[in-house]
C-alpha cells in the first residue's frame, strides 16, 4: 500500500492528466471558470476557490494560490482539480440539504460526523458569533439559519452553509454543515466529506 502523500500525488496527477486531455473551455465553463489560451499550447482556469481567484495552468497543472492566500495544500489541489473536471455547469438548486440526504452520504455519515460537524459544535458552540468573523477570509456571508449561519462560497456552483444552535441548561449546543441540492453534480460523495472538513478547519484557524 502506498503512503498517504503518495497516494494524493498519484491522485493530483491523474486528475491533472485528465484534465490535460479533456475540453477545458468547457469544463472552465461548467465549473464557473474562465478560460485563456497561449499559442504554444498552454492554457489558464482562472477559478474562485473559498472567495480567492486561483490560477489553474496547464498542461502542467499547477495551482497558483490567489492574493493574500497563502499556499493550498496537497489535498485542496485534489479537490480542485476534481471539481473541476465533475462540473456539471448546472446553477445551484437554491435548496439546502443535510449530508445524509447527499447520495451516498449515508455511508460516510460517521466520518462526516467526525471530521467535520463535531469540531465545528466544539470549536464554535460556545461563542456561535465568532463564527461570522471567521468564515470572512473564505467570502463567507451571513445566513438566516439557526442562532447563528454564514454562507461559505467553497466554489463557484458549491456554497456551503454552516449553522450553529446556541445551548442553553436543558440542551447543548449543536451545528451542521448544509450544502446545496445540486453538490453531487460538482464533486463525488468522498470529496464533499474533505471540502467541509477542510472549510470547518479553516474557519477553526480563523477564529479570532
Amino acid at each position: 500500500m502506498l503512503p498517504k502523500q503518495e497516494n494524493y500525488q498519484l491522485a493530483r496527477q491523474m486528475a491533472v492528466e485528465g484534465l490535460a486531455h479533456s475540453d477545458l473551455r468547457e469544463r472552465a465553463a461548467r465549473g464557473g471558470g474562465r478560460y485563456t489560451s497561449g499559442p504554444g499550447g498552454e492554457a489558464w482556469v482562472e477559478l474562485k476557490y473559498l472567495g480567492h481567484e486561483i490560477l489553474l495552468s496547464f498542461p502542467g497543472g499547477t495551482i497558483e494560490p490567489g492574493k493574500g492566500q497563502g499556499p493550498i495544500p496537497l489535498r485542496e489541489e485534489i479537490l480542485i482539480l476534481h471539481y473541476l473536471a465533475k462540473a456539471a455547469g448546472t446553477p445551484a438548486a437554491g435548496q439546502w440539504i443535510s449530508f445524509a440526504e447527499v447520495s451516498g452520504g449515508t455511508f460516510y455519515y460517521p466520518v462526516f460526523l467526525k471530521r467535520c460537524q463535531s469540531p465545528l459544535v466544539k470549536f464554535f458552540g460556545g461563542d456561535p458569533e465568532a463564527l461570522k468573523s471567521a468564515s470572512e477570509g473564505a467570502g463567507g456571508e451571513p445566513l438566516g439559519f439557526g442562532d447563528v449561519g454564514v454562507k461559505v462560497p467553497a466554489f463557484p456552483f458549491v456554497p456551503l452553509a454552516l449553522v450553529l444552535w446556541k445551548g442553553d441548561e436543558e440542551f447543548p449546543a449543536d451545528g451542521n454543515v448544509l450544502f446545496d441540492a445540486s453538490v453531487s453534480e460538482y464533486l463525488p460523495v468522498e470529496d464533499i466529506v474533505i471540502l467541509a472538513e477542510t472549510v470547518v478547519w479553516k474557519l477553526i484557524k480563523n477564529r479570532r
